[in-house]
């Protein structure tokens, strides 16, 4: 419980400290992203699961390096953890896996910049590398540091 309790207060520290620079939303996965400046050549990304808070909060923390610097579209790669705190209430771990993400964030309309389309392989695996999944993500996002032109 201690540790739930302590995670969950770093993770909302972080997302304010960040000033949440960028936000998205991926709908088929139900995935909320609050991301420091995704512009700069290293940002972070901390990712909420949405759809169902009673039985799982999964949280994962993603790190994520640019290897672009397209401004109609930035590819990047990074990985990260998975932590579920409510997990602790049940066996005292909240450590669900490892995973890496390769991705790529477009601004298609030039009118909009700050307007972005987010889509994203990441491998998962189980923290006891018992199984994984290949995951997709497909989604929205707005990035507030960008300017129009």
């Amino acid at each position: 419980m201690k540790k739930a309790l302590i995670f969950f207060t770093f993770a909302i520290g972080l997302s304010i400290s960040s000033k949440a620079q960028s936000v998205a939303y991926y709908p088929f996965r139900s995935i909320l992203s609050v991301s420091t400046n995704p512009d700069l050549r290293v940002w972070g990304d901390l990712r909420f699961q949405t759809n169902s808070f009673f039985s799982s909060l999964s949280t994962e923390i993603a790190p994520a390096i640019n290897i672009n610097q397209n401004q109609k579209g930035r590819f990047y790669l990074g990985g990260g953890i998975r932590l579920n705190y409510l997990a602790s209430f049940q066996d005292g771990d909240i450590f669900e896996g490892y995973f890496f993400n390769v991705g790529v964030r477009s601004a298609p309309f030039e009118k909009y910049p700050q307007v972005q389309v987010a889509f994203e392989l990441s491998p998962y695996v189980a923290s006891d590398f018992e199984s994984g999944l290949f995951r997709t993500r497909l989604g929205v996002a707005y990035n507030f540091s960008r300017k129009s032109n």
